[in-house]
């Protein structure tokens, strides 16, 4: 029994010490572990990305159409007529422009393959990004607080399956963050000129970011970040004028987030995503919990510890209370106005955790008190790690978009249309599955349903009353309506926005269903599938 026990403390040891080293090696090797770490995170987009033949976001079918159209006809063309009543027809530009152009070597498949495909690019590069931002921040573990940021929440491990623009957009604002403690201007600029060149209308938080750090930088070090603020102000005009139409694209912005601010303020509610609507309470209980108790924990202990950051030296002292503000402002932003604005939560929230967790626990002389932080964070990291992919995946079977959405509809009416006759969409979230499988009709619209309003609040609130299934005969141009304001519906699609077609969801939309069922005089049925259907307006 003793040689047994010898025998296994020899092996045990034997084993930490490979262990140990191998570890050393990799991390001593930079193109090993830089190797290793991206095969990492590809393996576990493609995981995750694959679990499910869904597709996370039908925004993805939009973008990587967008950039078959910039494939086939030119990156120059400013043209996009598939929404005609819509201020992106009007103004003829691309928000995301260079998103698209990024997505372009994925935009030859013809199926919803491609977007899978994509977004495992997208995830990777955007852990790959977000990783290097915490490790030249100088945090400990980089990988396992990059992981965290990957299972904080469903809704957080939810965008790292879409193939959207703000994925990349949380990676390079951690980027900014991080140059702009401590980098080279010229980095700065780039990192400006991408974000303004791929998602100009969130290059405000990239914005804040750097603001905050130069506030803090010239109050409490002296330091006056004036050649890295000129970095950034021409990064975002670099960004801005490397596309056909920066001039329509200024006025889209400023729609997108001035008008779209005007217009929640408001009496009227639009019919907008649930992600620019506040976090529900029950929402931040039910997904954000175990994030919530560990970023909890790291803004406490940047009180309990205040004595201690004072003695950090500047950068350090920076870092913990700039990433303690940031978190704080985008969590009043995720309660008070707009749930995306998670995303920057999560990724300040984790940097200032890192930050508690790895550096300023050293404070303390006592083993049990460092003990206890590695508990907290455990149990969080497990907890989260096993529920957040469960209910990730879970709503992505019950939610998710079919890879075939409104494809026979949309195949039916290209092959049976003139080119460029107009498809009424009962929703502006279906434009995404419509323009992808049929880009040889137009559709109302489509994106954000605030490019409908800004184009005309009446036919805007026309649409609004039919896509939330609230009138069928009669509709109305304006948010409250009387008797007399009240117009017939057939002319409305056919005279107002000279519709060819219907295309309708019947679950979503019963009673208008059963309204062009019924008018045999005005509709006429063409296609009728287990989910959709597509009448003629005669």
């Amino acid at each position: 029994m003793v040689l047994i026990e010898f025998h296994k403390q020899v092996y045990s040891s034997n084993y930490r010490t490979e262990t140990d080293m191998g570890w050393k090696f990799i991390k001593d090797n930079k193109k090993i572990e830089l190797a290793a770490v991206l095969l990492a995170f590809a393996a576990l987009a493609a995981v995750f990305q694959f679990s499910s033949p869904n597709i996370a976001d039908p925004d993805g079918f939009y973008h990587l159409k967008h950039a078959l159209i910039y494939k086939d006809g030119g990156i120059f063309i400013k043209d996009f007529p598939w929404v005609q009543y819509s201020s992106i027809s009007v103004l003829k530009s691309d928000l995301w422009y260079g998103f698209h152009i990024l997505l372009i070597p994925f935009s030859g498949f013809d199926s919803a393959a491609g977007i899978k495909i994509a977004g495992i690019f997208l995830a990777t590069l955007s852990l790959l990004l977000l990783w290097y931002a915490f490790k030249r921040s100088g945090l400990k573990w980089p990988f396992l607080w990059t992981f965290f940021v990957f299972v904080s929440a469903p809704n957080i491990m939810t965008r790292f399956m879409m193939l959207r623009p703000h994925l990349l957009t949380m990676a390079i604002s951690a980027l900014i963050f991080s140059f702009s403690m401590s980098g080279s201007a010229w980095i700065i600029l780039l990192l400006f000129a991408i974000l303004s060149w791929t998602h100009i209308s969130l290059s405000w938080v990239g914005i804040l970011i750097f603001g905050i750090v130069f506030l803090l930088k010239a109050g409490m070090e002296r330091e006056w970040m004036w050649k890295k603020a000129g970095a950034m102000i021409l990064g975002l005009i670099i960004g801005w004028l490397a596309r056909p139409n920066p001039i329509g694209v200024l006025k889209l912005a400023y729609i997108q987030v001035v008008k779209l601010m005007q217009a929640k303020q408001g009496d009227a509610t639009l019919l907008f995503g649930t992600e620019l609507f506040p976090l529900k309470m029950e929402t931040l209980f039910s997904n954000f919990l175990g994030f919530t108790i560990v970023w909890i924990f790291g803004i406490l202990l940047t009180f309990f510890l205040y004595k201690s950051i004072r003695k950090e030296d500047g950068s350090k002292k920076i870092f913990i209370i700039s990433s303690a503000i940031l978190s704080l402002i985008f969590f009043a932003m995720t309660m008070l106005t707009a749930r995306r604005a998670h995303d920057f939560w999560i990724i300040f929230g984790v940097m200032l955790s890192a930050f508690v967790f790895t550096e300023l626990s050293k404070a303390y002389k006592s083993e049990s008190a460092k003990m206890a932080y590695g508990i907290v964070l455990g149990i969080a990291l497990i907890f989260i790690s096993i529920y957040t992919p469960y209910r990730t995946l879970a709503t992505l079977k019950e939610r998710g978009t079919p890879p075939e959405a409104f494809k026979k509809s949309s195949e039916w009416i290209k092959e049976n249309s003139n080119p460029g006759d107009v498809v009424f969409n009962m929703h502006w979230s279906d434009f995404p599955m419509l323009f992808f499988w049929n880009d040889k009709n137009y559709y109302i619209g489509g994106m954000d349903p605030i490019f409908q309003y800004a184009f005309s609040e009446s036919l805007y609130w026309k649409f609004h009353y039919i896509s939330a299934d609230e009138v069928t005969k009669k509709t109305c141009g304006a948010p409250a309506c009387t008797a007399e304001m009240l117009e017939d519906t057939h002319a409305v699609l056919k005279n107002d926005f000279k519709a060819k077609y219907i295309i309708i969801e019947k679950e979503r939309n019963p009673l208008f269903n059963l309204y062009l069922e019924g008018d045999k005089e005005n509709y006429e049925k063409k296609l009728d599938t287990f989910t959709d259907a597509v009448y003629l307006i005669k």
